[in-house]
């Protein structure tokens, strides 16, 4: 994704939530969420994700996140990120059984993954947090 249309989707959809018009900030960010997935980007889809997640006020939008990440395993099933991000949501939500199975999953892909910057930003997180997934 270009950083152009990244940056213009950003500033536009935070004026539309600032000024009251949700819905129409969250379809601008429905298409931009799209074209980065479209384009296998992951991490412009996390920042995109994040702030879609945040545009409705000051607490983020758990429902939103898990919806938009959901997308992003239904086309990459092997997505450390976010299988990360998921287990994260569940943990944020109160689901730590349903975290720890996101983790693990998220562990396994990590570990099958040739990308060694994921495995490098996100070996040591998932570890960290569920230390009994690595054993």
């Amino acid at each position: 994704m270009r950083d152009e249309r990244l940056h213009n989707a950003l500033l536009c959809s935070l004026e539309l939530s600032r000024s009251g018009h949700y819905q129409e900030a969250h379809c601008l960010m429905d298409e931009v969420i799209a074209e980065a997935l479209k384009e296998g980007d992951d991490l412009t889809l996390s920042v995109l994700i994040d702030h879609a997640a945040l545009l409705n006020g000051v607490k983020r939008d758990l429902s939103l996140v898990k919806h938009y990440y959901g997308q992003v395993l239904t086309s990459s099933p092997e997505n450390a990120r976010a299988l990360y991000a998921l287990a994260d949501v569940a943990m944020e939500d109160g689901q730590i059984e349903i975290a720890k199975q996101y983790a693990k999953k998220c562990h396994q892909a990590i570990l099958r993954s040739g990308d060694n910057k994921t495995k490098q930003d996100l070996l040591e997180l998932v570890v960290e947090r569920w230390p009994e997934i690595a054993q």
